[in-house]
């Protein structure tokens, strides 16, 4: 699975072309390996010199951050001892945003029976 800016960094089949590296004869492995690298340095800069270049989440539209989903991004990339550190803070996160809209609802309140 690629993450966006891998999706932009490997245009141009790149991602075929490092999967073809393990075979070639090993004296050219090397210089093949710091070309594709190159190619996708290029294609990030070629991106963001674009007057359209910005990333951002299908589901965030480029507008604000969503943490939450940020961290369920990310999470697809951990091992099970990071898995479980993001579950912890999710769970956390989502603990202190029922809190505030509690906090938010008794306030309400009050300001009605004022």
């Amino acid at each position: 699975m690629l993450t966006a800016i891998d999706q932009i960094a490997n245009r141009n089949h790149l991602q075929m072309f490092k999967a073809a590296i393990p075979y070639l004869p090993r004296e050219n492995q090397r210089f093949f390996s710091f070309y594709v690298k190159f190619l996708e340095l290029q294609n990030v800069i070629s991106f963001f010199s674009a007057q359209q270049g910005s990333l951002h989440s299908c589901a965030a539209g480029g507008e604000g951050t969503n943490l939450s989903e940020m961290l369920n991004d990310i999470r697809t990339f951990c091992d099970d001892k990071e898995k479980n550190m993001i579950d912890q803070i999710s769970n956390l996160m989502t603990t202190m945003e029922l809190f505030s809209m509690m906090m938010e609802k008794e306030e309400s309140e009050e300001e009605d029976y004022e």
